[in-house]
């Protein structure tokens, strides 16, 4: 699925921009999920905010693109950004918010399918990597969250709690990250291939947040301990092993 959003005070042109996204056939129609926002307080406003594009007006009423994009990116860094306009040039400012194209409102429906090609293209290679959906506890929306957002996840009751690191931690301080799944379900998502392994039964580690280890802990790079339980060590070892040794291959 690819979650769109489109954010401009001018419904003609979020209808055009529908059209020609489906007009270059970069991605099954059916799996377009388009989402409409004519302020960038309305999209602001939205509870979920996990869009894998949002394109974005630069001149909107009272909060303009710019403005919006840097609140968006205050909540997610995930999502890829694209700027449009037909008058406004992108200011140096314009950069902060981390925009992946400009699309000029004037071109022709042919550059623009050009364009809009590349952006679903991108999109597609971004969401080959595995993410799980939570919720936290100081507000209703869900995010999402990668592997390299994650220190380790552990059981809780039915469902799972996620350690995070990074950008993630930063926006959602004192937040408690919980998803839906099952550790096991969890595992299956988050597996070695991924740079996770599980040492115990109540958790899963990732293993490039690994400081140093033990015959029966390991200690993460921001001195959380976790211990090994002995049925997962011999495991636990062969796997650390074997990533480790591919972070020095070639």
């Amino acid at each position: 699925m690819y979650k769109i959003a489109i954010c401009d005070d001018d419904k003609k042109y979020i209808d055009k921009l529908k059209r020609l996204i489906i007009e270059t056939h970069a991605a099954d129609t059916n799996l377009l999920q388009f989402y409409e926002f004519q302020s960038g307080e309305q999209l602001l406003f939205y509870p979920n905010l996990d869009f894998d594009v949002i394109f974005m007006d630069m001149q909107m009423g009272k909060m303009d693109g710019y403005e919006t994009a840097m609140e968006l990116r205050k909540q997610d860094d995930n999502f890829l950004l694209v700027f449009c306009s037909g008058v406004v040039m992108p200011l140096p400012k314009f950069f902060k918010a981390k925009a992946f194209r400009y699309l000029d409102k004037n071109d022709s429906d042919e550059e623009m399918r050009k364009e809009l090609t590349a952006i679903l293209v991108e999109v597609a290679e971004r969401n080959v990597s595995p993410f799980i959906m939570c919720k936290h506890n100081l507000g209703n929306e869900q995010i999402r969250v990668y592997a390299e957002n994650i220190l380790y996840i552990a059981i809780r009751h039915l469902d799972s709690q996620i350690f995070p690191y990074g950008k993630i931690k930063e926006t959602y301080q004192n937040a408690i990250l919980r998803s839906p799944l099952s550790l096991n379900s969890v595992a299956n998502i988050f597996d070695e291939s991924c740079g996770f392994v599980r040492i115990h039964n109540s958790y899963i580690v990732n293993m490039a947040y690994i400081r140093d280890i033990s015959p029966t802990a390991v200690r993460l790079i921001d001195n959380t301990e976790l211990s090994i339980a002995r049925s997962k060590l011999k495991n636990f070892q062969q796997v650390f092993a074997k990533f480790m040794a591919s972070k020095y291959e070639g």
